[in-house]
Order: C-alpha cells, then structure tokens, then sequence
C-alpha cells in the first residue's frame, strides 16, 4: 500500500493481483468443468449460499456482482474469456462508453 494513498482506496497493483487470483481462479474451475471434476449445477448452488451469507454493504457490493456474473455465465455454460472480459467490467466500474 503507498503511503500516499487514502484508507479504503485500493491500489492499482492491488487490483491487478485480485484481478490476476480471479482469473487463476476462473481458469481452475472452468477446467475441472470441462474434465467432469466438478458439477457447474453444484458450484452454482455452493455460491449461491455463499452470496446469501455476505453482508449487503457498499463494502460486498463489487464481490457480490462479480460472483453473480460468473454464476450467470456458469448456468449459461459461457466460455471463460467470454465470461472473464465481463467480470473484469465489474472490478473495472462497468463498461467504457
């Protein structure tokens, strides 16, 4: 964290290495998909309960979102650089107009 920086504000190189650990993540579990190791209908469910239980502050608000699109994209069996480039709209603040 700089010493210039505000408490609460994230920094660039924060980001990019919770952006870097959701993707590592992403392409894990899309390929224990892809080779029958998990169920995508379990793994809904599993994060599913796992948003139910996260409080809904401004705080949770951006991992709730994320969470929710990838589980869309899990239900809808989209593609994981389809999926990623969405995702990262949400930790970027929404798409660029």
């Amino acid at each position: 964290m700089s010493y210039y920086q505000t408490e609460g504000e994230v920094s660039t190189v924060e980001l990019d290495f919770v952006k870097g650990h959701i993707a590592a993540t992403m392409a894990l579990i899309h390929g224990m998909i892809e080779q029958d190791v998990l169920d995508r209908h379990q793994l809904d469910a599993f994060f599913a309960g796992f948003v139910s239980q996260l409080p809904h502050t401004r705080e949770t608000m951006s991992l709730r979102l994320i969470i929710d699109q990838w589980r869309k994209g899990l239900r809808d069996g989209e593609e994981e650089a389809g999926l990623r480039g969405k995702l990262f709209e949400v930790i970027n603040g929404g798409k660029a107009c």
